[in-house]
């Protein structure tokens, strides 16, 4: 425990120790940084005066006509020393590094030197009358500014260099500028000052920092480190505390903050301890709850239909449906049965509401249109009577919107009724889906006496029929934009040659795109049939040898014939017959193999059974047909044919047992 008291010290000072250090420091050098400035630039102002005085002088002292008599003879005499001499006596006075007086040409930009005196100690070589150089353009804008007459001296720095230089104009008695004067003066005495200010801000900044930080260290931890270590200790026994049940004490002496910390955490402690006990409660209430949402969440799963395909053995429809709730348990329902051995049912609801009370109330209203469905041919007088009987019992008037569908599978005829539920699609054929106009009737338990009627439409064999709940359109983006029946009527369109089963994933599949990670906000309920027809089927069993191909081949030609099948279609399945029973009798070892040949609707199945050793030809690697005969490995080409010619091929193993099924589309 002290190691931990020890740790949270240095950790908390260390952080507080830096900041008042930067704090501090960062003050000082904004005060030293105003001051080196203010520095710097009244001493550099100072230069310039100095520089300014000189060129002043030296310029009053010259006589502007004998400059040029100087440049043309390049002859020094008695008068051009004595100037020299007094030039010369300046620049060592004043410390000036070069006095020059220069005529300047500027179409050449050049300098042409009259005088050039340089002190003894600036190390340079003073030039010869006549002398040129090349001029900057801070010369050249400072000499323009003086024939302009915008300034009569000007000053200007060379800051790489480290001089600073002040020109001045000669005039003659008609007031024309005919030379200039400068004064060059070495800044390194100004350089040496700033270097040696800056040196010692920096110094105090140093010691009031070091100073500063000790004292802040010192009070830091007096007035808030050791108050806030007390209260870390007891935070770290608070649990022994919340164990016995007693409150802890923080000796806190100052009367701030830190008290009010101190004095808060000693509240909380007891406000946990209840607050603990509280939740204890509170969980195993809610995990109760939640153990029982559980349970009916999946009692009400075992009350829908949920293994597909339901009826196996009945090739006259597909059926597929979902129910997807929003809640644990969802108040949408769907339910389909056989009312008797050619009469299939169906419903599709959706109770107002959601969670426990619209399951409760799903169940009953289920129960109520199965146990009538029976009883009556025409399913108004089934949702009548259903409709009464909720209405007497319906104290949280809650409602049910309903619609059923009873399909007789020998003449294809489907009576309807709708108690306000959604518009269900119908696809006819080889069409797409379309929105099934049927009037609505009022919903279920909505009001008693009602009377509903209802409907009847005749679907022939490849028809299906497609009913939902309001969750699909109604769905919502994180946009608050609903998903409409525009875009399923979209996506029905894409997905009608689908089955069943498949059509389902494939909406439930957009709908979930569309909603992104928006939570679902309503059950989505979905439901299909195709209506097949009644179904022919054909079996030939055979022993697997060479001479059973031409038996094979006869039995199926003169199936195909029999049932009319479009000869198109039929050329394809006599291939795949061929290929595959060949597979059998030459691969498999088999000593016996059955084909069933079953016809439903728009579509041909063809069953292979054989007990030979096991194998799929699903998984089959399929051949590059782009390579020649002669490139291309041997075998697999004769599947793959069946594969790309075949609807759906599925295979199974089963009580030692190799199936094969193959599915064609009759076009």
């Amino acid at each position: 425990m002290k190691d931990g008291k020890k740790k949270h010290t240095k950790s908390l000072i260390r952080p507080v120790f830096n900041a008042v250090i930067g704090l501090v420091m960062l003050l000082s050098a904004a005060i030293g940084a105003i001051g080196y400035f203010e520095f710097a630039n009244a001493f550099k102002q100072q230069y310039m005066e100095i520089t300014n005085g000189i060129a002043e002088y030296v310029a009053l002292g010259i006589d502007a006509g004998e400059l040029d008599r100087y440049l043309e003879t390049k002859t020094a005499d008695a008068h051009y020393n004595s100037i020299r001499e007094q030039l010369q006596h300046a620049a060592d006075a004043e410390d000036c590094s070069v006095i020059y007086v220069a005529k300047v040409h500027t179409d050449t930009k050049q300098r042409e030197y009259i005088y050039n005196i340089v002190s003894k100690t600036s190390g340079f070589f003073p030039y010869e009358i006549g002398y040129r150089d090349e001029v900057g353009d801070a010369f050249m804008n400072a000499y323009d500014s003086i024939l302009n007459g915008k300034s009569e001296l000007h000053n200007f720095m060379y800051a790489r260099s480290g001089y600073t230089t002040s020109v001045y104009p000669i005039r003659d008695d008609g007031g024309s500028v005919v030379a200039i004067v400068g004064v060059v003066k070495n800044m390194g005495l100004l350089n040496s000052a700033k270097r040696g200010y800056a040196i010692r801000v920096i110094v105090t900044e140093v010691i009031i920092a070091a100073v500063s930080g000790a004292f802040w260290i010192v009070y830091f931890k007096r007035r808030i480190v050791t108050p806030i270590r007390r209260v870390s200790t007891a935070a770290l026994n608070m649990v022994e505390h919340l164990e016995d049940g007693s409150s802890p004490e923080i000796m806190v002496r100052s009367q701030d903050e830190i008290r009010d910390l101190a004095d808060s955490f000693t509240k909380m402690y007891c406000e946990i301890g209840a607050y603990i006990k509280k939740l204890g409660a509170v969980t195993a209430e809610k995990e109760r709850i939640g153990a029982e949402l559980d349970v009916a969440a999946k009692i009400q799963t075992s009350m829908l239909p949920c293994i597909f395909p339901p009826f196996p053995d009945r090739s006259e429809f597909d059926i597929c449906a979902s129910m997807d709730p929003a809640k644990e348990v969802g108040g949408d329902f769907y339910d389909f049965f056989m009312v008797d051995d050619t009469h299939l049912a169906f419903v599709v609801a959706d109770v107002s509401g959601k969670g426990v009370p619209a399951a409760l109330f799903m169940v009953i209203g289920k129960t109520l249109i199965k146990d009538h469905t029976g009883l009556h041919d025409d399913l108004g007088d089934v949702f009548t009577e259903v409709n009464n009987i909720l209405c007497a019992s319906n104290s949280e008037e809650m409602f049910i919107t309903a619609f059923e569908g009873v399909l007789d599978l020998e003449t294809g005829e489907m009576r309807y009724v709708n108690a306000g539920h959604e518009t269900p699609f119908i696809c006819r054929g080889d069409g797409v889906y379309e929105p099934f106009k049927v009037k609505a009737g009022f919903v279920l338990a909505g009001m008693e006496g009602i009377r509903y009627k209802s409907g009847s439409v005749r679907l022939n064999p490849g028809d299906k029929i497609f009913q939902y709940s309001d969750g699909v359109p109604e769905a919502e983006n994180s946009e608050n934009k609903q998903y409409g029946m525009a875009r399923l009527e979209k996506v029905l369109a894409e997905n009608s040659r689908k089955k069943p089963d498949a059509l389902l994933t494939a909406v439930k599949a957009d709908v979930d795109a569309f909603a992104g990670e928006v939570e679902q906000f309503d059950d989505i309920t979905m439901l299909c049939i195709k209506f097949n027809g009644k179904s022919q089927k054909a079996k030939l069993s055979v022993t697997p040898e060479r001479d059973s191909i031409p038996t094979v081949m006869e039995f199926i030609e003169k199936t195909l014939d029999e049932w009319q099948v479009p000869i198109k279609s039929a050329g394809k399945i006599q291939i795949a017959v061929d290929e595959i029973f060949s597979n059998i009798v030459y691969y498999s070892g088999a000593k016996a193999a059955e084909i069933t040949v079953t016809k439903c609707g728009g579509e041909l199945s063809l069953l292979f059974e054989d007990d030979g050793k096991p194998y799929d030809p699903t998984t089959a690697k399929e051949p590059d047909v782009k390579l020649s005969a002669e490139e291309r490995e041997i075998g697999g080409l004769g599947i793959f044919m069946v594969k790309k010619m075949a609807a759906n091929i599925h295979y199974e193993n089963t009580d030692g047992k190799n199936r094969l099924t193959v599915s064609f589309e009759m076009k």
